[in-house]
């Protein structure tokens, strides 16, 4: 039973037991006025939708509640972005210009919300969310642009549900990871997801209270800020009368940390040495066999999307994975989800061609000169001696099942330049800086 003020949430595997508590509070507090009953599959419940219809899955969205607040933001809050923050989200301009006292209250409110929705339906957002709820005391000109740029990101993914599936391990599983001394102050961050099949159940990005003086004291710290709600979910599976046979795995990717955590003081040399020994509270749950200490490779370390402004590919695919984002979902859940630049988000076309349309069918543009202007992710630039001829460019998006007989399709990240073939000119394939998952497809 879930109780806040007078909304109660009432589950159990017996449907006689439901009824039997419904009937004493209708009797005990439904004297006054009836009480408001609700069964079936589907549920609204602070703000959130809760839909039980697909099978081994529920699924968790607020989507009135983005769409309201997205409809709220100021006029100049519009465009959309692919990642909630940029790389830049913990530079700090030390003289940047103060938000006056209006624009700081604006601030302070929109954080509040998008607090309130990363920890309910949307914890892909918690990395750039727990950031500025550390900058609400004295905003700037660069934290209403970072929160600029997690509206836009809201805007751009707001069909996305969060997703959770067990896979029928009682056990939970928990990755928890630590940025070092990332913030201004030298302090390090924190992250932690917990799942028990598919999608994060629950998530953690935050700010942590002390210095560290490495990256592993940083994880230390870290598993330390963790370790109570592993502890506690753990007691309360036990609690509702699950037997736990084994020890909870947390996953890290730092070995050092890891033979502390499981060794306490045996494994502390001359740089380890000043950690407190509070710190080790999680080498007496590893020899109760309460928890374990695994390895697991950063490249698969859930918690690294929250303790970093990823980008790109990299940042999709955790974020797939925190969501679990289904391959099968509705155009309308993900329209447009694709790591595309922000240059090609921007609602304003350029030269007549609709750029919030999908990207999957070929295009053809003309380039004129080398100096192309319009900033698709590849230019295709054709040059014979020191002229320069006019050519076309196709864009198209492959994917690993792509088994048509086409031309060799060459990636966006290398720059190519093939020579000439029989009377054909050479051709140049300009690299882009930026990450994008764009292809170009050689026209012979």
């Amino acid at each position: 039973m879930l109780w806040h003020v007078d909304d109660l949430k009432i589950s159990h595997v017996d449907r006689e037991v439901v009824n039997s508590v419904i009937d004493y509070l209708s009797r005990r507090y439904g004297k006054e006025a009836p009480l408001t009953i609700n069964r079936g599959k589907i549920h609204c419940y602070l703000g959130m939708v809760l839909d039980y219809s697909m099978n081994g899955k529920v699924q968790i969205s607020m989507h009135d509640y983005v769409r309201d607040l997205l409809a709220s933001l100021p006029e100049d809050m519009t465009g959309k972005s692919t990642t909630p923050a940029g790389n830049h989200l913990f530079a700090m301009n030390p003289n940047a210009e103060r938000l006056s006292s209006s624009k700081s209250e604006m601030f302070h409110h929109y954080v509040a919300k998008l607090l309130f929705l990363c920890k309910r339906a949307r914890p892909d957002m918690q990395m750039a969310v727990a950031f500025l709820s550390t900058r609400v005391k004295g905003p700037d000109q660069d934290d209403i642009k970072q929160l600029h740029r997690a509206m836009r990101y809201l805007r751009f993914t707001q069909h996305l549900p969060l997703t959770l599936e067990a896979d029928g391990s009682i056990v939970p599983s928990w990755w928890v990871d630590a940025s070092f001394a990332t913030h201004t102050d030298m302090r390090s961050h924190t992250g932690g997801v917990m799942s028990m099949g598919k999608g994060a159940i629950w998530a953690l990005s935050r700010k942590q209270r002390i210095n560290t003086k490495s990256s592993t004291e940083a994880e230390l710290v870290g598993v330390n800020d963790i370790l109570p709600q592993i502890l506690w979910t753990r007691y309360f599976l036990e609690a509702q009368g699950y037997v736990l046979s084994s020890p909870s795995k947390v996953y890290q990717d730092n070995m050092s940390s890891i033979q502390l955590e499981k060794n306490g003081k045996a494994s502390s040399g001359q740089r380890t040495r000043h950690i407190n020994i509070r710190y080790f509270f999680v080498t007496d749950r590893v020899t109760k066999k309460e928890v374990e200490m695994v390895y697991c490779p950063t490249g698969k370390i859930l918690a690294d999307l929250l303790t970093k402004p990823l980008q790109g590919s990299q940042f999709k695919r955790f974020r797939d994975a925190i969501l679990n984002v289904q391959v099968n979902a509705s155009s309308t859940q993900l329209s447009g989800v694709s790591m595309m630049h922000r240059s090609v988000l921007k609602e304003n076309s350029r030269d007549g061609i609709d750029q919030e349309q999908e990207m999957n069918d070929i295009r053809t543009v003309k380039v004129k000169d080398l100096h192309v202007s319009w900033k698709w992710p590849v230019c295709r630039v054709v040059t014979c001696g020191n002229n320069v001829r006019s050519c076309t460019q196709s864009i198209r998006r492959t994917g690993k099942g792509d088994t048509s007989r086409e031309p060799p399709v060459l990636p966006v990240h290398k720059s190519v330049r093939p020579c000439a073939r029989g009377t054909l000119p050479s051709i140049e394939y300009k690299k882009i800086s930026w990450p994008c998952t764009r292809r170009v497809r050689k026209l012979v």
